[in-house]
């Protein structure tokens, strides 16, 4: 049925709209029955889904000259079905226009007959009050003799907890499968060659585990049967898993996939079909050498039991990264003109930087000649290190984390595909290009990042790989968000960088400045340096959450879902209540009700050594209960270590305010957790508490001595925070943002 809408709520959403746009909207039955905000939450989004904006942008070649002619065509799920086949084709100047589209976020793809096709995701999502995304100028590479696109993913498995939550099912594994891929697939389908690392046997004979792991994985045949049908042209197997069920597991694998059809490297059933397992795809004439190397052995399970094949005992498993295997694999195609790229699993799991034993392999291997480097295992995604032995600058990807993995550790849920232009050079193949496509896993299954996110995604690889440089020896890769992309560069020098000074006036009270937000400039920013009025000390800090803005991260069949938040009825991620952005959660009670309604979110986070932490946010209330947030320290096997309230509002009805709570871990806790709770309100009615920007701060041990002199920092980097002791008075500091462009 129609209606007309109560609109107190839409007003102050969608300021500047014309009343012919909030007449006669279909209104939807509430998702969260019981509240009266419910119907003004589902009021509001029916409007936002009424109200159409438009899509623009310019296709252009590498040169900067327009693509007349050019295919452009959206791709959406849930609510973006409604988008879902638009199309239109560039103009002579090479620009477009797609009107009429829902607000819902999708992917864009951009074709041309001798080009290779970009499929980018697209943030439509914006406020009310605009009527149109321009996305700038889309690049679109020629394809041609002489230049291969290789994409690279992280660990992928099929098995444990996808069975249990019910996202695979023994009767249905073919579809099951395609389904974890269904977002990300069209990427894997625009390039020459996608290659990820299957973690996992794939057998259906489970009679063989290995005795002394505490984790096997298996995948059925019927799963890794899928995987050429979605985009995946290779596997490497060199790695801690593929011996889980012993030889036969191993044996199984080889069958299994070549019998699909789908190239496989780096295991073997004994040392030498290992060696020989290496991939060499030719492709437009650029001739690609892959092999795969497990830099985990397992010595700890005796020599018949490691994960790597062995002579003496005869046994199977995956290739080892010994030096000499290295070598051989290096120097050997480097000789033949081919262009290697050894792919090495190891380091520690869920470390933010490689180990030592690992950064030797990969300078060892640049050493030898190798053209680029993949590893993977952490399991978390790592920076972008540069080596340069003597013959130019070599990408090395200290870890691609979790590509389709069954893992609840927060920190392992966010990755990327790297995508990589090899070109015939002079000197012979060298990389041409290098964008990495960041998304996030949820419910196991990869969902492609997009604005916002994707760019604090692009500032936190960033942060990694400048922070892993003088640990490991290397240079640091320069990473950034544009154009729907992560843009890789081996030196600042290949990009433009703008400096832009943010006066501060600020007010030192208790001897601290208490937390100050960068408050970036673009999306891009870093802070290149500091500078103050009187002596500081400061510290800088950054958000571990990374969710704590509510807003609609990815390109999905849902939206403002914030599932890694813990929701019910009474409490949930909406839109027609904000303090910046397009979400924000609500917690409701009602004045009858005895208890109380909490919101949290369902993984612990870690948390370094002792280092302080700042819980910040702000939180409004009307006819609000009490607000409590309450923060939980956990042990590393999960057990609760400490439990406290740290802040109480008992108010009833009161504007966006900040709350900040500064917080030390206890001895032997490793991670937290806060819950935001509201209680039933004391006068008659719904009672709503609405939370939104919260940051989750972690402040670095490394403190930084300002004055009037600029302290410069290392970029680029993702700080978030600053927070200087000084003397109590005014103190005037000057943050000095570092914009980067291509």
């Amino acid at each position: 049925m129609s209606t007309t809408l109560p609109f107190s709520r839409i007003r102050a959403r969608g300021a500047g709209l014309t009343a012919a746009l909030v007449v006669a909207i279909t209104v939807a039955t509430p998702v969260h029955a019981g509240y009266g905000f419910d119907t003004d939450e589902s009021d509001y989004q029916d409007l936002v889904l009424a109200t159409p904006i438009a899509l623009a942008g310019r296709v252009i070649d590498t040169e900067g000259m327009p693509i007349m002619g050019a295919q452009l065509r959206l791709i959406g799920w849930g609510d973006s079905l409604t988008n879902d086949g638009e199309a239109a084709m560039a103009w002579q100047a090479g620009d477009f226009e797609l009107t009429g589209l829902a607000r819902r976020n999708v992917l864009l793809e951009v074709s041309m007959d001798g080009y290779y096709t970009e499929v980018l995701p697209v943030y439509l999502q914006v406020e009310l009050g605009e009527d149109t995304v321009d996305l700038g100028d889309i690049e679109l590479v020629a394809e041609q003799f002489g230049r291969a696109r290789l994409t690279f993913g992280g660990d992928a498995m099929f098995d444990r907890r996808m069975f249990d939550d019910g996202v695979l099912h023994l009767d249905n594994l073919g579809e099951d499968t395609q389904a974890l891929f269904r977002y990300m697939q069209p990427l894997l389908q625009a390039d020459d060659h996608t290659s990820i690392n299957l973690e996992t046997p794939v057998t259906d004979d489970f009679s063989t585990p290995h005795p002394n792991k505490s984790y096997v994985f298996a995948a059925y045949p019927e799963s890794a049967a899928e995987l050429p049908g979605v985009g995946i042209d290779s596997v490497s197997l060199g790695n801690n898993h593929i011996y889980d069920y012993l030889d036969l597991g191993v044996a199984d694998t080889l069958f299994h996939l070549d019998a699909i059809g789908l190239p496989h490297f780096g295991a073997g059933m004994n040392p030498n079909d290992a060696a020989a397992s290496f991939l060499r795809p030719d492709i437009n004439g650029v001739e690609i050498s892959l092999q795969s190397f497990s830099n985990y052995i397992g010595y700890s399970y005796g020599e018949d039991y490691e994960v790597v094949t062995r002579g003496a005992p005869l046994k199977a498993g995956a290739l080892p990264s010994f030096s000499s295997n290295l070598d051989a694999f290096v120097d050997d195609e480097v000789a033949a003109g081919r262009f290697a790229i050894p792919v090495i699993h190891g380091g520690s799991e869920y470390a933010w930087e490689q180990t030592s034993g690992s950064h030797y392999d990969f300078e060892r291997v640049v050493e030898h000649g190798a053209g680029l480097v993949i590893a993977h295992h952490p399991h978390v995604a790592h920076g972008v290190s540069i080596i340069d032995a003597g013959d130019g600058p070599r990408y090395v990807f200290g870890s691609l984390g979790n590509f389709v993995f069954d893992q609840d550790v927060y920190e392992t849920m966010r990755s990327y595909l790297a995508i990589v232009d090899i070109i015939e050079g002079p000197s012979g193949p060298e990389v041409e290009r290098v964008q990495l496509a960041p998304y996030r896993l949820d419910g196991y299954v990869p969902r492609p990042l997009v604005g916002a996110a994707l760019a604090d995604m692009g500032r936190h690889l960033a942060h990694l790989s400048t922070a892993e440089a003088p640990v490991s020896g290397f240079d640091r890769a320069v990473i950034f968000a544009e154009g729907g992309r992560l843009v890789v560069a081996t030196d600042e020098s290949e990009v433009q960088t703008t400096d832009l000074v943010d006066a501060r006036g600020l007010t030192v009270a208790g001897g601290s400045t208490g937390p100050v937000a960068l408050d970036p400039y673009t999306q891009t920013d870093a802070l290149a340096a500091l500078s103050s009025s009187a002596p500081a000390t400061c510290e800088l800090g950054r958000d571990l959450l990374g969710i704590g803005d509510f807003e609609d991260p990815d390109v999905d069949d849902a939206y403002l879902e914030g599932d890694l938040w813990v929701q019910s009825s009474a409490r949930y991620v909406q839109g027609s209540e904000t303090r910046s952005g397009d979400g924000a959660a609500v917690l409701l009670r009602k004045s009858s009700y005895n208890d109380r309604t909490s919101l949290w979110m369902g993984n612990r986070l870690e948390v370094a050594g002792n280092r302080p932490v700042t819980i910040t946010g702000w939180h409004m209330g009307e006819n609000a209960g009490k607000f409590e947030v309450s923060v939980r320290w956990l042990s590393s096997a999960g057990n609760t270590v400490s439990q406290s309230t740290k802040f109480t509002n008992l108010a009833s009805n009161y504007g966006w305010s900040q709350f900040t709570i500064d917080v030390t871990p206890p001895n032997n806790a490793d991670s937290l957790m806060v819950y935001f709770r509201h209680y039933p309100p004391n006068s008659g009615g719904d009672g709503q508490v609405f939370l939104d920007d919260v940051s989750f701060i972690e402040w670095d041990p490394n403190t930084v001595a300002v004055n009037a002199q600029a302290a410069s920092l290392a970029t680029p980097n993702a700080w978030d925070f600053v927070r200087c002791s000084a003397s109590n008075g005014p103190l005037s500091l000057n943050l000095t943002h570092r914009v980067y462009e291509r």
